[in-house]
């Protein structure tokens, strides 16, 4: 299967012609793996040693920190696409963007590691009990704390969770096979004369469908726990798919100026209204 915009990407990376370009994907999911085997090493920390009082204190806390430590790299790695772009430009010409890419991709790919990470029982880890109670009370699902029975939880979770990751992949899968890989990748942004004005329908009730489809897993991670932990390690999660979608548009205002401003208080970032979810299930059928 060809993807669309391969062969534009494979233009602007000529050191990595042929079978070569599957690097990027390669290195990419190796970062998550090492993200996400960082962020349980850290988890279990305390219980491991259990004996050393600071850990055993700070063990409800980790999980934030170290989400909130993968989620800053990751959004500073993807940054250094826009902050480094004009001195990169100027010292290495039409190379510049392949040599940031490589940045740009593992700070994407430590996205991944932060769902995953909500979707992690915490108190389950190595089948071993939180040392700390407050892990405890913290990694337990709150409807069961409201009083909803196990069965119906588990059951209500796990309907809810399934039907965001279903719409969530399928608004990731419609973005890339509609915008094309050199979309994705932000070709454009080190090479905005060879770019087009994209006029999709998509675009008149979503400015960011990939991003969406991220939130929608974001959501599923959140609700499949439904924990303190996996509703907060969600927030972090969107927070950075939201100030990425900040960083593009202060991009596009200052391509397009006050259209780009105007279209942006008609049509929302990240969500769909639901008038217009029939527009939306259309976008789905690419």
């Amino acid at each position: 299967m060809q993807f669309k915009g391969l062969d534009k990407l494979r233009e602007k990376l000529p050191n990595y012609q042929g079978k070569r370009i599957a690097i990027f994907p390669l290195v990419g999911i190796i970062a998550s793996l090492v993200a996400y085997l960082f962020l349980i090493v850290l988890d279990i920390l305390p219980r491991v040693f259990n004996s050393v009082e600071v850990l055993v204190a700070v063990e409800p806390f980790i999980p934030f920190l170290g989400s909130l430590f993968v989620a800053t790299i990751g959004f500073l790695l993807i940054g250094t696409l826009w902050s480094k772009r004009d001195s990169m430009k100027e010292k290495y010409g039409n190379l510049a963007y392949q040599r940031m890419i490589p940045r740009g991709v593992v700070g994407v790919f430590l996205i991944p590691p932060l769902v995953f990470h909500a979707f992690t029982s915490i108190r389950s880890l190595l089948l071993v009990d939180p040392v700390n109670p407050l892990t405890r009370q913290w990694s337990y699902p709150l409807l069961q704390l409201l009083g909803v029975p196990s069965e119906v939880d588990i059951w209500l979770r796990a309907i809810l969770s399934g039907l965001f990751i279903i719409f969530g992949a399928l608004t990731v899968r419609s973005a890339v096979l509609t915008f094309g890989l050199d979309y994705m990748t932000v070709v454009y942004l080190y090479f905005p004369e060879e770019s087009e004005v994209v006029d999709h329908e998509i675009y008149s009730i979503l400015r960011h469908p990939a991003y969406f489809g991220g939130v929608l897993l974001t959501i599923a991670s959140l609700v499949s726990r439904f924990t303190i932990y996996s509703i907060i390690i969600s927030i972090m999660t969107y927070l950075v798919f939201r100030l990425q979608a900040r960083r593009e548009e202060k991009e596009l205002v200052d391509r397009f100026g006050d259209s780009y401003k105007d279209y942006m208080k008609r049509v929302p970032a990240l969500y769909v209204r639901l008038r217009d979810i029939p527009t939306y299930l259309r976008f789905l059928k690419h």
